[in-house]
């Protein structure tokens, strides 16, 4: 019996995981980045979110030198076109921004935050291929101006190992979950590491880092994880919502 608990799977949508849920990673303002590539798209996007139990957003669009146009003024411009288009969706959209570490990444800590909800939190990211070398001083660049670095999917920098994990989260970053890197949406390795990394508490917030219709739908038809997980993930949505208090 121990082992069937243990290994017991569940399929989270069906359970109901993702009910009142607030998403604080994903890609819906159209063609600014590689998420939504239309508002036909974003309106199927939020549509389909709420039908899975996810009641309030937060859009974070890409902020790096492959989208030399976007920055806070220009994404809150975009955002204000988009709500009118969906007024009748009876779900709360808001801006954040999910920002490179890069050579580029310290300008924008001079322009107005896209911090996430009424929070500090600024959500920011890395290559897949490797850390920058001055990884740390650019986290301590965001702290300096007032905000708190939230590293998104760190299961996904399969380069970084336990030590680095434990070295940022000392250097003061937060970490996001991408909730469905533990379905296997990002194959195994992703999978393994994220159920590590939960187990080992380091994740504060969850997200779903959605990006396009197709992909969703595929994603959410078949969304299975081990049943044990289930009372941390709940757990980390309901911090979430300490983002907008």
């Amino acid at each position: 019996m121990w082992w069937f608990a243990k290994h017991k799977k569940v399929d989270i949508i069906a359970a109901g995981w993702l009910e009142g849920m607030t998403d604080i990673h994903c890609h819906l303002i159209p063609a600014v980045d590689d998420g939504s590539r239309s508002l036909d798209e974003t309106r199927q996007l939020l549509e389909t979110m709420r039908s899975v139990g996810i009641r309030r957003v937060v859009t974070t669009p890409h902020i790096y030198r492959r989208y030399p146009n976007n920055d806070s003024n220009t994404l809150q411009q975009e955002l204000e076109r988009l709500l009118p288009n969906l007024a009748d969706l009876d779900i709360p959209l808001t801006l954040g921004a999910e920002h490179m570490l890069d050579e580029g990444f310290e300008a924008h800590l001079a322009k107005p935050l896209l911090t996430l909800g009424n929070s500090n939190y600024l959500l920011v990211e890395t290559s897949f291929v490797g850390a920058p070398l001055d990884l740390y001083r650019l986290i301590q660049g965001a702290i300096s101006a007032g905000a708190i670095p939230m590293l998104a999917h760190p299961e996904r920098y399969l380069y970084m190992n336990d030590a680095e994990y434990s070295r940022l989260r000392a250097a003061g970053c937060a970490f996001q979950l991408n909730l469905f890197s533990l379905t296997g949406m990002y194959g195994e390795q992703v999978a393994q590491r994220a159920r590590q990394l939960l187990e080992r508490g380091l994740y504060s917030f969850v997200g779903t880092d959605t990006h396009r219709i197709e992909r969703f739908r595929r994603t959410i038809s078949s969304a299975k994880t081990y049943a044990r997980y289930e009372e941390p993930i709940r757990a980390l949505i309901s911090r979430n919502e300490t983002l907008f208090t």
